[in-house]
C-alpha cells in the first residue's frame, strides 16, 4: 500500500512508522511527488552495486558508481 504524505517539519518519526509497517510513503510537496520512503528490506530492491556522492545542481546525491561504457552497454549493447 502506498501512502501519500504532505511533509510537515518534525513528521520524520510518524512516517518512518509506516515505512516499518510495510508502507511506500510518497513525500509531496505543493501536490507534486519529490521523494518516496521504503523499507530497505523490501523485497523489491534488486540493486547491487557500490554507490558514489555526486554534486547535482548544488546538491549532493547518492548515484550509481557506473561507467558511461556501462550504460552504452545496457542501452546499446556496445562499448
Amino acid at each position: 500500500m502506498t501512502v501519500t504524505e504532505e511533509v510537515k517539519a518534525g513528521q520524520l518519526t510518524e512516517l518512518l512508522k509506516q515505512v516499518q509497517a510495510g508502507n511506500e510513503v510518497l513525500l509531496t510537496q505543493g501536490h507534486k511527488p519529490v521523494a518516496k520512503l521504503v523499507s530497505a528490506l523490501s523485497e523489491k530492491s534488486t540493486f547491487v552495486g557500490s554507490l558514489k556522492i555526486r554534486s547535482f545542481k548544488g546538491h549532493k546525491v547518492l548515484t550509481p558508481n557506473i561507467s558511461q561504457a556501462d550504460i552504452a552497454e545496457d542501452m546499446f549493447g556496445q562499448k
